[in-house]
């Protein structure tokens, strides 16, 4: 599939893609990275992502970092913030039995976990739309940031050569074919050696996320 030779390039010149990224990267809408740091850290301040959906402090972050990273901007319409939150509360049981696993865990079984993750993020219903993919795969970046990676149409759909028709009626066979991408990237390109713990490079998915971004960026 075309998708697994784009995988198998980015293992390969991992770091040239972060080095792009660096020098070109996209996100600097005002706030983006800001929000993203102070999200993460109110989890990490938690304890938790069960106990992070339930503080108002980590909700109301975790909202507006998602309107900072375009969510609620063209064709996705965020609900309005109580609803949002109902929806991350509903959703709870299942966030908490993924919160102890982590993406590049060798012990890791792929396939039950990516089957979990797509209906999970197809379940929550923070946006109206049909297909939940982008908005619910940024939310779910910043309660489960050790094992989901934030998934976008410019950029991801982009590097695994998804048709609009494919994200949008076939979202769960979308997200069950990256997770599987994303864990052998962390498990072959050791993502984990470039976290520094600040700006966008918080976490291992991010840095998988940030090289994807550089991937296209350059013209791959």
């Amino acid at each position: 599939m075309p998708q697994h030779r784009s995988v198998d390039f980015l293992i390969a010149q991992f770091q040239t893609f972060l080095e792009v990224f660096d020098k070109k990267g996209p996100f600097n809408r005002p706030d983006q990275q800001r929000l993203h740091g102070r999200t993460i850290g109110l989890l990490h301040g938690s304890g938790g992502a069960q106990a992070a959906l339930v503080n108002p402090v980590f909700q109301r972050s975790l909202y507006e970092t998602l309107q900072a990273w375009g969510i609620g901007m063209r064709g996705s319409r965020l609900r309005p913030f109580p609803d949002f939150v109902e929806a991350l509360l509903a959703e709870s049981t299942s966030i908490g039995q993924l919160d102890p696993l982590i993406l590049d865990d060798v012990s890791l079984n792929v396939d039950t976990v990516a089957r979990k993750v797509a209906r999970l993020v197809q379940r929550l219903s923070i946006v109206d739309n049909k297909c939940r993919v982008v908005a619910s795969s940024k939310a779910l970046h910043h309660i489960l940031p050790r094992l989901v990676v934030p998934i976008d149409r410019e950029y991801t759909q982009r590097f695994f050569q998804w048709q609009n028709p494919q994200l949008q009626y076939e979202p769960e066979k979308c997200v069950i074919d990256a997770v599987h991408a994303f864990v052998r990237i962390a498990r072959e390109a050791d993502p984990a050696q470039y976290v520094t713990g600040d700006g966008w490079y918080l976490s291992t998915t991010k840095v998988i996320d940030n090289a994807i971004v550089g991937f296209v960026v350059s013209g791959q």
